[in-house]
């Protein structure tokens, strides 16, 4: 006899296989019974371990492949040294919570990899862990942003396939531009996250650089009330220059946010207007083609809008945090300078004070306290020795720190001028998509109303004419 717990399960199955983007996984012993039943005759094939040591059902090769146009075991033909694939999402279903694991496939040349090609399974958060590990280690570097969590409104839509395969497509594009990095990809982080089996990931997860992190916070929260005396202008240029790609990419967002909406609105009414030119057609058995003609180009406009209602790009959103990563950096060598610069007006206050000390008679600064008191406060000499003291440690520090500011902005100089030829490459790419999506669309509309009037006579059978075609390149 089944339990209220099984039977639940087993509901929540039927329903994630037909509405999910990928297959149940129980959350039981590997060598118990499973729940999901299977068409397939080698049942027994489509399942494996997961991290946790579930029983975990694979989808099948062409199902979820970030590069649909190949196996999931080819890469592309490619020179570098380190390359990485995102694939093969799978739902984890445990007792107290569901999440979605992504395969993880590296293939290397490099001598540091003991291996060739290492295969992992990791989960989003274990991508938020290797990029907070990048940020802490090279705070001056541009490190690419994260596809952003499920908002509570798409929360019940987190299982479903286009959230999954959108999800799975960024992860992909994060784990490329961080391997493709000359300084990210020989992070040690890096390699952990790329072949690290499950219990040793698991370790190393746990460990934390938490004096580090609440440093780097200080340091940050510190920008925000310290003015710093000294700004680069190069590096203002860059912010400014942020602030306005990122409004005008916001713009071009919400525009297309509300052309989406109101094409939304254009297909529920494509679909009402269908069924009446098909009604009225079987009562008008004269204009029956043409009724009947119509009512098929009102269907193929249904079709061609709901296309582009499903493919509708994520990238101008993905970019925006790009650019909110860069100025996040920005915001990081900031910090820095500001330190160096508080750590020399330390400095100048202590020699300061060593000077007004030096100037004060040593009969005035020698003399007894009020009445002999317990309560005496410290000599000159005391004060002197203490500065003399601080003097030497807070002049090392500020060369040390003069010497990571420096490093910090060749860095940052570096990663601007990298940054700058990819967004040249990565706007072309998003605009041109965005344009021959656009024009396709209308072309197949366009071709749903020119099958109708090409079929349209006049009474005295002659043909209207037309004017020329026109011609919309695919």
């Amino acid at each position: 006899m089944m339990t209220s717990s099984e039977t639940d399960i087993d509901a929540l199955d039927e329903k994630t296989m037909e509405d999910s983007a990928v297959l149940q996984v129980s959350s039981m012993a590997a060598g118990g019974l499973v729940k999901q039943e299977s068409r397939d005759t080698d049942f027994l094939s489509n399942y494996s371990t997961s991290i946790e040591g579930s029983v975990v059902a694979s989808p099948s090769i062409d199902s979820f492949s970030t590069l649909p146009e190949q196996e999931i075991s080819d890469f592309p033909i490619d020179s570098r040294d380190l390359q990485v694939k995102v694939d093969n999402p799978q739902k984890h279903l445990e007792t107290l919570e569901t999440f979605i694991t992504f395969r993880v496939t590296t293939r290397t040349s490099r001598p540091e990899f003991e291996e060739t090609e290492y295969v992992v399974r990791r989960r989003y958060n274990d991508f938020i862990w290797l990029r907070q590990k990048l940020v802490d280690t090279y705070p001056t570097h541009i490190i690419p942003p994260m596809p952003g969590k499920h908002t509570l409104l798409a929360q019940l839509d987190r299982y479903s396939k286009e959230f999954i395969m959108a999800r799975m497509k960024l992860l992909h594009g994060f784990l490329n531009r961080v391997v493709n990095h000359p300084i990210l990809s020989s992070e040690k982080s890096l390699y952990i996250f790329l072949t690290a089996k499950p219990a040793e990931f698991s370790i190393h997860r746990k460990s934390r650089s938490n004096v580090l992190v609440k440093m780097t916070d200080s340091l940050q929260n510190m920008a925000n009330m310290y003015t710093m005396k000294q700004r680069h202008l190069e590096f203002e240029q860059v912010r400014d220059y942020c602030v306005a790609l990122a409004d005008k990419l916001s713009t071009i967002d919400k525009i297309s946010h509300r052309i989406q909406k109101e094409r939304q609105e254009y297909l529920l009414e494509l679909h009402q207007l269908h069924p009446i030119f098909t009604l009225w057609a079987t009562s008008e058995p004269e204009l029956n083609p043409i009724l009947t003609a119509i009512a098929k180009a009102i269907e193929n406009n249904a079709v061609a809008h709901q296309v582009v209602l499903d493919s509708f790009p994520s990238d101008m959103r993905e970019y925006l945090a790009y650019i909110d990563a860069v100025r996040d950096t920005l915001v990081r060598r900031d910090s820095m300078q500001i330190e160096y610069e508080m750590t020399v007006d330390d400095l100048a206050k202590k020699r300061q004070e060593k000077d007004q000390l030096t100037g004060v008679g040593a009969s005035s600064s020698n003399s007894p306290g009020w009445g002999g008191s317990l309560w005496k406060g410290e000599s000159r000499d005391e004060k002197l020795e203490k500065i003399g003291q601080s003097i030497p440690r807070l002049g090392k520090k500020v060369e040390l720190l003069q010497d990571r500011v420096e490093c910090a902005n060749e860095n940052l100089r570096s990663d601007l001028e990298r940054w700058n030829k990819e967004k040249r490459s990565d706007l072309k790419t998003m605009l041109i998509s965005m344009a021959d999506q656009q024009i396709l669309h209308y072309q197949h509309c366009m071709n749903a109303w020119e099958e109708v009037l090409s079929g349209l006579k006049l009474d005295n059978g002659t043909e209207i004419n037309l004017g020329p075609s026109i011609k919309v390149p695919a």
